[in-house]
This record gives C-alpha cells, sequence and structure tokens, in this order.
C-alpha cells in the first residue's frame, strides 16, 4: 500500500513534488453550444485522476505512514466516489462547463476546495484509524486550511454535506462546522454559513441546517442554527436569520428587503414618516396584511392607518434588535423588511424623533 501511494502521489524520485496530473483526454475548452450529458465512457480516466490527487493532498499535510493509515483502500474509493460525483455535477449543472468534466478537473479552482473538503471530512470522521484523534483532527484541518489558502473557501472539516456539492465561483464562501447541507446543493461566491456571533458563540448547533435541492445566491449570509427546507432559491445578498419553508424563493428587493415565494405584491421600499409612524411604498398593497416577526417566529400586530394600491401608512413602535415588517399578501406570501433599525436610526438623524 505505501508504495502504491507513493507513486501516486507525483513524486519524481528527487523528494520534489511535480504538478498535480491533469485529464489524459477531453477538450482544453468547453464545446459549445449547451451543455451536454456526460457520457459514462469517458469518465473511465477519473478515478485514476481522483485517487492521485487525493494522496497528494493529504501526504502534503502528513508523511508517507500516516497518509497510509488515513487513506485506506474502502476509504480511497469511497472519497473518490462523492467527489466524481461533485464533479460531473459541476460539468453538467454549470453552463460554462459546457458538460466537460475534463475542462472543470483542468481549470476550476472551485472544485478542488470541493474536493479537499470530501478528503479533509472523510479523514476528520476517519475514527477506525490507530491514530489518535488529535493526529486525524489535525491533518483534516491542514488539508483544509490549505484549499482555503489556495481557493478561497473555507469549508469546516466537521460540516455535514450531501452528494453533488456544487461550490461555483466560490471566492470567499465560509461554510461553518455544525452546517449540515442536504444532497444537490449549489452555492455562489462570498456565501456564508455562519454563527449569529462572533466571539464565544455556544459549542453546540450554531450553524444553518439546509436541506435538498438549496441554491444560495453569491453573498448571501445564512447565520444561526436555522432550517432551509427542500428545494429552497436563497437570492444574492440576502441576509437569512430565521427559518426558511420548503418550495421557497428569497431574494432580495433593496438593501432592508427580502421577499419569499411568487409574490403579486411589489414592495420598494419602506420610508419612516415620523416616530411611530412608517410607510410603505409598492404596487397591489390594497389588500396585504402587516405585523412584526421576531426571529423566534413570534408575532406583533401592526394598526394599518391608511392604505391604497401604491401606499400602507402604519403605526409601528420601535421594534426590538430582532423584529422585522412583514407583508403577507392575499395568496399568503411574504415580503420580510429586514433591518428596522436603520429607519429609526434615519428618524434620529434627520430630526424627527
Amino acid at each position: 500500500m505505501e508504495s502504491s501511494l507513493q507513486a501516486a502521489a507525483g513524486s519524481d524520485g528527487t523528494g520534489q513534488r511535480v504538478p498535480a496530473p491533469r485529464a489524459a483526454s477531453g477538450p482544453a475548452t468547453p464545446p459549445g453550444g449547451p451543455p451536454q450529458p456526460v457520457d459514462p465512457a469517458s469518465t473511465e480516466a477519473l478515478t485514476p485522476l481522483l485517487r492521485t490527487e487525493i494522496v497528494r493532498l493529504v501526504e502534503a499535510e502528513a508523511s508517507p505512514a500516516v497518509t497510509q493509515s488515513l487513506l485506506t483502500p474502502q476509504r480511497l474509493r469511497a472519497i473518490c466516489e462523492v467527489a466524481s460525483e461533485d464533479l460531473l455535477a459541476l460539468a453538467r449543472r454549470d453552463p460554462a462547463a459546457g458538460g466537460s468534466w475534463q475542462y472543470v478537473w483542468d481549470s476550476y479552482i472551485a472544485y478542488r476546495a470541493t474536493l479537499a473538503y470530501r478528503v479533509a471530512h472523510a479523514i476528520h470522521r476517519a475514527g477506525d484509524t490507530p491514530l489518535g484523534a488529535d493526529v486525524r483532527l489535525a491533518v483534516a484541518r491542514r488539508v483544509s486550511e490549505a484549499a482555503k489558502v489556495r481557493t478561497g473557501v473555507e469549508i469546516h472539516p466537521a460540516a455535514s454535506i450531501g452528494r453533488r456539492l456544487i461550490i461555483d465561483h466560490g471566492l470567499g464562501t465560509v461554510i461553518g462546522e455544525t452546517t449540515e447541507i442536504g444532497d444537490d446543493a449549489y452555492i455562489l461566491q462570498g456565501v456564508v454559513l455562519g454563527a449569529r456571533g462572533i466571539a464565544d458563540n455556544p459549542s453546540g448547533r450554531r450553524h444553518p441546517r439546509l436541506g435538498d435541492r438549496v441554491e444560495v445566491g453569491a453573498f448571501a449570509r445564512i447565520l444561526g442554527a436555522v432550517t432551509v427546507g427542500d428545494d429552497v432559491l436563497i437570492g444574492p445578498g440576502i441576509i437569512v436569520t430565521t427559518d426558511v419553508p420548503s418550495h421557497r424563493r428569497v431574494r432580495l428587493l433593496n438593501q432592508y428587503q427580502g421577499t419569499s415565494g411568487e409574490c403579486n405584491v411589489r414592495v420598494f421600499g419602506v420610508v419612516p414618516v415620523c416616530e411611530g409612524v412608517v410607510e410603505v411604498h409598492g404596487t397591489g398593497l390594497a389588500a396585504i396584511e402587516v405585523d412584526l416577526v421576531t426571529s423566534t417566529g413570534q408575532h406583533r400586530p401592526v394598526v394599518v392607518l391608511e392604505r391604497d394600491d401604491r401606499r400602507v401608512r402604519c403605526a409601528v413602535n420601535r421594534p426590538g434588535t430582532d423584529e422585522r415588517l412583514r407583508i403577507i399578501d392575499t395568496c399568503g406570501n411574504e415580503t420580510v423588511l429586514y433591518n428596522l433599525q436603520q429607519l429609526w436610526r434615519a428618524l434620529d438623524e434627520f430630526g424627527f424623533a
């Protein structure tokens, strides 16, 4: 086993590393037109490439003896299986890849972040090795840290992520220790799946749980031990701190607002009128319901003073720090207005308070 690992690691016999292997076949650039289904026969060369790269990632952070102990044949096969699914899914779902796994393998740094996570996670969970937990966890973290430096993506080895994970572009994306993600996730750059606090967070579950087939747009932040259901799309720039039911679309309207569902109501903004009074502006507002909702799901009623199709004037006492204004249209779809504290700061700055 040791000799085969050393051969796969890419040594030139002098102790110097050689570059990671490239795909032996396939186009150097993606083919034109829409992505084509991946031909299973074209993936025959993939497993040897994956095995070589996996061994290289671990041997860069550990001795050959430790690498041999961690990468048992069974564990190496399991990593290759899930990593190949990640690669083929990215080739299939990203139009820029043109359906070519060879092109993704040769040129997509973001895929290397996914591959490094699969390796680090397998080592992190390798409790059946004779190595002590301190060695095993340190190697897993070093693989993860090296990938962060190279790819700009940080995924904690302990995070639990399902099959066919896609991280596209990826730079600045952070996935925390207790995060759980289902199958077929698609995550773009600048995404943070993090805790609500900064320092001294509790050691238990403090990161999000995402269901199957969740898509997260660029620079979205999902914070805290919230649950996002299956088939949810989180739009770019959203800050999510409360649970999102399955089959919802959460999108940003402006810096204060997000919506979920296919709304027949459009909200353009919220304007502070005077102390305790705000106006919601948009279209289709004549029959909406308005209340305040906390991060724990509690609701506080709001008095509507005036309303028409384009404007609703509400009496809103200064909310607590975690309260948001919620608008519900006649179909039950929701628009949540974030950061209401900003409105009250605007009141203070302009002398209404």
